[in-house]
């Protein structure tokens, strides 16, 4: 397998696609050997953490999740800031973005259909769709996905629908497709997409994916980095790591802990950063001060 990377043109083709379709395929975007090692470690650690199904209608009956990966195995290191994912993700979002979560998911057989969700769900109430992205999910295949071993069920075009798929207003008469792709693809979709974990109805094939979700920066994280990860741990991320987790200041100012970035409370010089210095969070003309220095009142 050739490895592609991605450039201006490709990157603005597959956002182009997912503004359209709400999705995109990159094929062959991982390398062979760092699939095999991701799929190795996730083998070893669900043996040695005895992870079980959760049995949830999102979780599944069959289905061995975990979460918080970036804590069990320096491997997951590679997925967030891999060069020919997160470009996709800066580009729908801005570069800002945020590392939402990391999920491990493997379908076993006999696992029954996922209900169909957009992962931005939690956002209806107070966004209506559609909308811009609120967040962007790159599910890894690690192991080929068929329709059969429960390939990701999606519905193209989904994510400019006005319903959720729950809604009794949401269309019913809808495509959904298979996702049907070799190891070492990733399908990267907007947040809005109508789609659910498919049925495995194999007998002896497991199917695992990862999830690497993005937000914007002003976006909750679904998974929590800063209790889930140990400080010492996180010390050993690249800087561009710990920015995708949050440890740098949005725009500037948000999240900021008496006027440091948490990067710089937690790790001292390296990520040092104080709120307001760099002014991204003003917009539009620079405010017009009087002879003694101060800026108008707000003319009612």
């Amino acid at each position: 397998m050739t490895v592609v990377t991605l450039n201006e043109s490709s990157i603005a083709t597959h956002v182009a696609r997912i503004d359209e379709h709400g999705y995109t395929i990159v094929a062959d975007a991982i390398e062979a050997d760092l699939v095999a090692r991701l799929r190795d470690t996730i083998r070893r650690l669900e043996h040695d953490l005895d992870i079980r199904p959760r049995r949830t209608a999102a979780e599944g009956q069959a289905t061995l999740r975990m979460y918080n990966l970036l804590a069990k195995d320096p491997v997951f290191q590679a997925m967030p800031v891999h060069p020919n994912v997160l470009p996709i993700a800066e580009r729908l979002l801005d570069r800002g973005c945020l590392l939402s979560g990391m999920t491990a998911i493997d379908i076993g057989p006999g696992e029954r259909p996922q209900p169909m969700h957009g992962d931005d769900i939690v956002m209806a109430r107070h966004l209506p769709p559609p909308h811009a992205p609120m967040m962007v999910t790159s599910m890894w295949a690690l192991t080929d996905f068929t329709a059969d071993n429960g390939g990701t069920r999606f519905v193209p075009g989904s994510h400019r629908f006005a319903h959720q798929p729950e809604s009794p207003d949401a269309p019913i008469d809808v495509d959904v497709c298979a996702l049907e792709i070799p190891a070492g693809s990733v399908m990267v979709f907007h947040g809005s997409l109508w789609h659910a974990g498919g049925a495995n109805v194999t007998r002896d094939e497991r199917r695992l994916g990862v999830n690497v979700q993005y937000c914007p920066g002003f976006v909750r994280q679904q998974q929590n980095p800063y209790l889930g990860v140990p400080p010492h741990v996180a010390a050993t991320f690249s800087d561009r790591m710990l920015e995708l987790l949050g440890y740098r200041l949005y725009k500037g100012i948000m999240g900021h802990v008496d006027g440091a970035s948490p990067g710089e409370v937690v790790f001292g010089e390296r990520m040092a950063e104080r709120a307001y210095e760099r002014g991204e969070h003003l917009r539009g003309r620079p405010a017009v001060h009087d002879r003694d220095g101060r800026a108008p009142s707000k003319r009612r």
